[in-house]
C-alpha cells in the first residue's frame, strides 16, 4: 500500500474517533516496549487477514462514559514531540527488530490537532510465522515472552493450539482442498457427475464433448503424481467421486431429527458429491420438515403464510456449512432438527477475519476468507450461493420476514472448536401447533369415547338377542346387528373373559347363559 494511502486512511480513523480493534492500536508512547512488540509482531502474522495493521504512537486510549464505547482515541491527541520524533522512530527500529524473520513495516509521521503522532503501519508478510525473540524476553526493558503473536479482535496475544496450527498452515500455504488426494485418481472421479456439472455451468461445448482426461485437467481437478498416473486434487473428489467420504472421512452431512412423540433420534446420511448434498438436503427439508399455516387477520380480508422455518434460511445455512467445512476435520456436518429448533454445527471455526461475534451482529461479509477456494468458484457457478459472503444476510433476511427469532452463532468463546447456528421455531406457527394438536387430541378422546360407547351398545344387543334365542351363533348374530361375524365374535369373548355369559354345553349345540 502506498505511503499517502496508509497516512490518508489513519487519519481518517483519528477523525472518525474509530475504537481499536484486529488491525488499530493506539499507544500513548513509545515506553510501552512490550505492549508495542507483540502488537507489531501480531499485525505482521496477519491471523484476522488484514491488508494492513496501523500502530498509533502518540494517542491514547480511552472509554468514553457516554457511548460506553472503550479504546477510542483520546481528542486532542497528546502526540510525540517533534523534539523526540527522530530518536522514538530510531527506538522503535531497534525494537522492531526482535521480530524474526524481519517485519515489514513502515513509519510514517503525521499530523492532527496540531501535534505529531507516529503510525507503525505493519504490512502481512509472506515469510512467517513471525515471532519475537529470546533476546527480548531477557531484555528486562521489554521482558515479553517470546512467541508467535496473533491479533484477535483488540487482543494481541500467543495463539492456542488450533490457532497455532492454522498459523503455521497459513504460512505453509496449506489449502487441503487444493491438493492431491491420497489415493484418488482420475477412476475415481464419475464422468457423467462432471458433464453434468458442465452443463449446469452452460461450459462451452468443446470442453463438455471433451474425453474425461482431457476434461479433467482442463478443469484443473488432476496433477500428475510423482508416483506415475494422475491424482486427483480434494476439491475434485469432493464435486465428482460417487461416494467423497470414502477417501475424505466424514464428507458428508447428517439430518438427526426428532422423533415426533418420542425422546428418540433419527438420522438421514446425504454422502453424494457435496453439490447434490447440498440439493438433496434441500429437498429433505421440503418434503419432510417444512410446514405452513395460513393466517387470516380478523380485522383484514388478506391472509398470510407462517412457516416453522423459511426454505431459504435453512438452504444458505445448510449450504454454508458444506462450503466452510474444514474437510480434513474427522467429524461430519450435522443438522440437528428439534421440536422448537434447527441446529446447524461444523466442527471448525470461521476463518478470520470472520468471527462467531462478527457473524451474531453483521450481515455482510465482504472480505472473508475462504478454507475451500475452488468449491466457493464451483458452488457460485451452480447458483448454490447467490453471491460471495451474501449467506447469512440472506439467512437473516428469510427469518425476519417470516418473523421468526434472530438467527444465533455459538459458542460465545474463542476456545471451543465449532460453529453452531440455531433456528429458533416461528413463535406464532408454534402456538397454531399447539392449538390444533389440542383439537386433534379433543377430537381423538371423543372418537374413543364414541367407540366405547358403541362397543358397550353392540354387547347389550348381543346379550338381549341371547336371551330370547340361546341357540344363536355368531353369524346370525352378525347379520341381524348388520355388523361383521368377526366384530361379533370378538365381543363375544371380551364378555366371556368378563364373565358376562358363558356357553353351556358342546359348540355346535350348547346354548348361552346369560351371568350379569
Amino acid at each position: 500500500m502506498r505511503i499517502e494511502n496508509i497516512q490518508r486512511m489513519a487519519h481518517d480513523i483519528l477523525e472518525k474517533g474509530s475504537i481499536e480493534n484486529d488491525y488499530i492500536e493506539y499507544k500513548k508512547s513509545a515506553t510501552f516496549k512490550n505492549k508495542i512488540l507483540k502488537t507489531v509482531c501480531a499485525f505482521a502474522n496477519n491471523y484476522m487477514n488484514r491488508e494492513i495493521g496501523l500502530l498509533f504512537i502518540g494517542v491514547e486510549e480511552v472509554n468514553d462514559p457516554k457511548t460506553e464505547e472503550k479504546a477510542i482515541p483520546q481528542r486532542p491527541i497528546c502526540g510525540v514531540e517533534e523534539s523526540l520524533i527522530e530518536s522514538t522512530e530510531n527506538s522503535l527500529k531497534q525494537l522492531l527488530a526482535n521480530i524474526y524473520p524481519k517485519v515489514s513495516y513502515h513509519l510514517i509521521t503525521d499530523v492532527v490537532d496540531d501535534r505529531n503522532y507516529i503510525i507503525v503501519a505493519v504490512e502481512p508478510g509472506t515469510s512467517g510465522p513471525y515471532q519475537t525473540s529470546d533476546k527480548a524476553e531477557n531484555d528486562k526493558d521489554i521482558s515479553l515472552k517470546a512467541g508467535r503473536y496473533i491479533r484477535v479482535r483488540r487482543d494481541s496475544r500467543l495463539p492456542n493450539f488450533k490457532e497455532e496450527y492454522e498459523l503455521l498452515r497459513k504460512f505453509a500455504h496449506d489449502v487441503f482442498s487444493s491438493n492431491l488426494n491420497e489415493t484418488a485418481t482420475l477412476d475415481d472421479l464419475n464422468y457423467e457427475y462432471i458433464k453434468e456439472y458442465l452443463i449446469a455451468t452452460n461450459a462451452r461445448e468443446d470442453i463438455r464433448n471433451q474425453s474425461k482426461l482431457d476434461m479433467a485437467k482442463s478443469m484443473g481437478l488432476i496433477s500428475e503424481s510423482e508416483y506415475g498416473g494422475y491424482r486427483a486434487k480434494n476439491f475434485a473428489v469432493l464435486m465428482f467421486a460417487e461416494r467423497p467420504d470414502k477417501f475424505i472421512p466424514y464428507a458428508h452431512v447428517e439430518i438427526i431429527r426428532e422423533a415426533i412423540g418420542t425422546d428418540k433420534m433419527e438420522a438421514k446420511v446425504f454422502d453424494g458429491p457435496i453439490w447434490l448434498q447440498a440439493k438433496q438436503v434441500s429437498r429433505y427439508f421440503k418434503d419432510n420438515i417444512m410446514a405452513s399455516y395460513t393466517v387470516r387477520d380478523s380485522e383484514t380480508i388478506e391472509h398470510r403464510i407462517v412457516y416453522n422455518w423459511p426454505l431459504t434460511a435453512f438452504e444458505e445455512l445448510a449450504t454454508n456449512c458444506i462450503l466452510h467445512k474444514q474437510y480434513e476435520s474427522p467429524n461430519y456436518i450435522g443438522i440437528y432438527i428439534y421440536n422448537d429448533r434447527i441446529t446447524f454445527v461444523n466442527h471448525n471455526r470461521p476463518v478470520p477475519p470472520v468471527t462467531i461475534e462478527a457473524m451474531n451482529k453483521e450481515t455482510r461479509f465482504d472480505d472473508r476468507q475462504y478454507l475451500n477456494p475452488e468449491l466457493k468458484e464451483m458452488f457460485f457457478a451452480l447458483d448454490l450461493i447467490e453471491s460471495y459472503g451474501s449467506g447469512i444476510r440472506r439467512a437473516k433476511e428469510a427469518l425476519k420476514e417470516n418473523h421468526s427469532p434472530e438467527l444465533q452463532f455459538l459458542p460465545d468463546n474463542d476456545t471451543d472448536d465449532y460453529t453452531m447456528a440455531v433456528v429458533m421455531i416461528n413463535e406464532e406457527f408454534a402456538a397454531i401447533r399447539e392449538e390444533e394438536q389440542k383439537k386433534s387430541d379433543f377430537t381423538k378422546e371423543n372418537a374413543k369415547e364414541n367407540a366405547k360407547e358403541m362397543t358397550k351398545e353392540i354387547a347389550k344387543e348381543i346379550k338381549n338377542i341371547m336371551k330370547e334365542n340361546p341357540f344363536v351363533n355368531a353369524e346370525d348374530l352378525a347379520e341381524e346387528l348388520n355388523v361383521s361375524a368377526t366384530k361379533v365374535r370378538y365381543h363375544i369373548r371380551a364378555m366371556k373373559k368378563n364373565g358376562e355369559i358363558q356357553r353351556v354345553g358342546s359348540t355346535k349345540a350348547g346354548t348361552w347363559e346369560i351371568l350379569k
